[in-house]
């Protein structure tokens, strides 16, 4: 029940709704309630840039409510629902040479135009076998601040110490066939025929895919590399400095088979 506390409510507990002409704050209250209970709201309010703003008594009721109702109905209006503070986002760097230093993903994503809350990290290998817990793999990881209005690439190349590689970039609660969050490939609900051969192809060495696809990065308009290691990023993010020119004499690696590569990738294993 919502009483005076000394403890304020963290914004962990708040969730956010579009403000829509002819709809009082009691209107979006009482949809509310509906759901929660009306002891469960303890503030609510108008914010800027048209939004409203309703806190609950609890984070677990936010994390219940945003997962079972992603709208509201108010007089026939339909209402996205979204946290006031969405979690972290974890990317997921694939196809990495260990010699790549952690500094040139950072500044990948800040090119990107994310923010970074946490540093690189290292993803172990899972190989079976005690003595071999400590093998790391080819994969790294970062959590970055939610942007919907960025697009993340799904590969890039980079240039380092004279040699130009290509890495893979996914968000680890996307799908790579149907582009939803919170399953992989392997769980997705739009299942087809295709879509199953093609979950159950790892034991080929070049899975074959039919139907529509995203395009092979052979197929992509190439792009020069981007030679982040020459980059300077200042805290404004404003960019300065200027990429090298791809050498003709230089070559991309891909440190494993493209093939092979996108269907790891879509299916979210080491």
């Amino acid at each position: 029940m919502a009483t005076s506390s000394s403890q304020p409510p963290t914004k962990e507990q708040a969730i956010v709704l579009n403000a829509v002409d002819n709809l009082k704050l009691t209107d979006y209250v009482v949809a509310i309630a509906d759901v929660v209970q009306p002891e469960n709201i303890t503030f609510a309010s108008r914010m800027s840039n048209g939004r409203v703003c309703i806190y609950l008594s609890s984070k677990a009721l936010v994390d219940e409510f945003v997962a079972k109702h992603s709208t509201v109905k108010i007089n026939e209006s339909e209402i996205t629902v979204r946290r006031l503070m969405n979690p972290a986002r974890r990317i997921i760097f694939s196809n990495v040479c260990p010699s790549v230093p952690n500094s040139i993903l950072e500044n990948l994503v800040q090119t990107v135009g994310l923010t970074a809350v946490s540093k690189i990290s290292y993803l172990k290998a899972s190989i079976e076998g005690k003595q071999f817990k400590h093998i790391l793999s080819f994969r790294r990881q970062i959590y970055v601040q939610p942007n919907e209005s960025i697009e993340l690439p799904s590969s890039t190349v980079i240039k380092f110490d004279g040699t130009n590689y290509r890495v893979f970039l996914s968000y680890d609660d996307v799908c790579f066939r149907c582009k939803a969050t919170g399953h992989f490939v392997s769980d997705c609900p739009n299942k087809t025929e295709t879509c199953a051969q093609m979950d159950t192809s790892t034991t080929t060495s070049t899975p074959q895919f039919t139907g529509e696809k995203r395009p092979l990065p052979e197929e992509q308009p190439v792009q020069p590399p981007l030679d982040l290691s020459q980059r300077t990023v200042d805290n404004s993010g404003d960019q300065r400095g200027q990429q090298k020119e791809l050498d003709p004499s230089d070559s991309t690696e891909s440190l494993t088979p493209i093939p092979e590569m996108l269907l790891l990738y879509s299916q979210g294993i080491d």
